[in-house]
């Protein structure tokens, strides 16, 4: 069944016409003139359309060209009459409209009609068949291009930010997020968050099983969520502390070499249509892609972080400290800035060592750096440089606010017992020496040599203090 628009002036012709189609189920629409054409197609679905070809050869075709211009995928039928001259008649054929010759059959008239409607069908094929041709190659070059990025990279968050971005334009939605697992909390960590509150998520974390992302990394299968309030799996908390209301989710997970790394989700997709299996596909499809570059980008991450971190203490290495206070120093120089070293070295080590022994020693020194650690932060940096000596530098601190720190540290190691886990007790205290540039040193062997001369003064003096260098 179909619905045929007939534009014919001779109103027992048009109505003939009406009563043949609609004994095959037709839907007919009449009009006289071009004035009403336009409105019908606009207002109606009209598939064909059936005119006579006097009519539409007057003013130079502009009936026709109307039609044309109103939807020109509409197939149009003309019913030729001999009134129609020759040359009228060759113009409409240079057109390549279809026609029949008047006077003509039923079976004539609707072979012409079943022509028109199939040539219609033909074209959404063919339109539909262009149009998931074109989304394929820029899926495929969305893929390829995801490929070569991905092999150029091992930085994880620009790997990371390149994932997130190809998401984004594949499946179109409100928000997007990759949380990573963390293997000591078997937690899951929203490393990436994208759309209105991205921001407030990065800090929030899900358990194995929790929420819709938990139950995927739990199950390490995909699922798709049309409808969150009837999922019973839906975890409320994050749109509670958010304001965001999640009413869609289409999730993945994020496997390499048959190991979970994480989950890919996509919530609230734009539009009418709901999340499919399309979607899924593709999101799987990209996540094949994305897990392994982004498992040799974390474990490229891990090996720099160990070869620049020490073993015992997680607090940076010797030689970590050393480039660090090059580059820290080349910058104070050049911005004409102070920088401050701070060199540690730890009272009464060899007792611990000699009643505890070296094992329980070694878990001292991880319980000094753990306290080290608590107050320095970023610009700043602390190392164990060596045995249960400690260096920490602080760009861009004058001696006084290095002096303030290093008191704080000294005042934390002597603050409470150490072991107290291995229920032993022991007291450790620290010595402590500062120089600073450009105050007492101006190069790095001299910032060093002036702490350490400071050191051991304090050494020499009664231990567990905190001296300036001298100038």
């Amino acid at each position: 069944m179909a619905q045929i628009l007939i534009i014919d002036q001779d109103r027992l012709f048009a109505l003939t016409l009406v009563h043949v189609l609609s004994g095959h189920n037709h839907q007919t629409v009449l009009a006289s003139d071009e004035k009403e054409v336009a409105g019908i197609i606009e207002e109606r679905d009209i598939e064909l359309i059936l005119v006579d070809a006097e009519l539409a050869s007057r003013k130079d075709l502009r009936l026709l060209k109307r039609l044309r211009q109103a939807n020109p995928d509409i197939p149009v039928v003309l019913s030729v009459s001999k009134k129609v001259d020759k040359d009228a008649r060759e113009q409409l054929r240079r057109g390549l409209y279809d026609y029949i010759n008047k006077p003509f059959g039923h079976e004539e008239l609707l072979m012409a009609v079943e022509r028109g409607l199939e040539r219609r069908r033909l074209q959404n094929e063919n339109r539909q068949l262009l149009g998931d041709l074109k989304q394929r190659i820029r899926e495929l070059s969305t893929f390829n291009t995801i490929a070569q990025t991905l092999n150029s990279s091992l930085n994880l968050k620009e790997v990371l930010d390149i994932v997130m971005g190809k998401i984004k334009e594949l499946v179109k939605a409100e928000a997007w997020s990759i949380l990573m697992l963390d293997e000591k909390t078997s937690e899951l960590v929203f490393e990436v968050a994208t759309g209105e509150k991205g921001q407030q998520v990065k800090e929030m974390r899900l358990g194995m099983g929790q929420g819709v992302a938990g139950w995927v990394a739990q199950n390490q299968r995909p699922v798709i969520v049309p409808d969150t309030s009837k999922d019973q799996r839906f975890f409320r908390g994050l749109d509670q502390k958010t304001g965001f209301r999640t009413k869609s989710i289409i999730a993945t997970p994020l496997v390499s070499r048959g190991r979970l790394i994480g989950v890919v989700e996509i919530i609230n997709k734009l539009g009418e249509a709901p999340f499919d299996q399309r979607d899924l596909d593709l999101l799987q499809t990209l996540t094949d892609h994305a897990a392994i570059a982004i498992e040799n980008a974390r474990l490229y991450e891990k090996a720099r972080r160990l070869a620049i971190t020490d073993d015992l203490t997680g607090l940076f290495n010797s030689r970590h400290c050393d480039m660090f206070l090059k580059k820290a120093l080349d910058e104070a120089v050049k911005k004409a800035r102070p920088l401050s070293l701070v060199f540690l070295d730890l009272d009464h080590m060899k007792e611990v060592d000699d009643t505890y022994g070296h094992l329980m020693g070694g878990h001292a020194l991880k319980e000094v750096a753990d306290r080290i650690a608590r107050e320095v932060s970023p610009p700043d940096m602390a190392s164990r440089y060596g045995g249960d000596e400690y260096v920490i530098v602080l760009p861009r601190k004058n001696s006084q606010q290095a002096m303030e720190l290093a008191e704080t540290i000294r005042k934390k190691i002597e603050a409470e017992p150490f072991l107290t886990d291995h229920k032993l007790s022991c007291r450790i205290t620290a010595s402590i020496g500062i120089a600073n540039y450009p105050e007492h040193a101006q190069s790095v062997d001299q910032l060093f040599a002036k702490a350490d001369q400071a050191m051991y003064q304090v050494k020499e003096s009664g231990k567990n203090r905190v001296k300036s260098a001298d100038k």
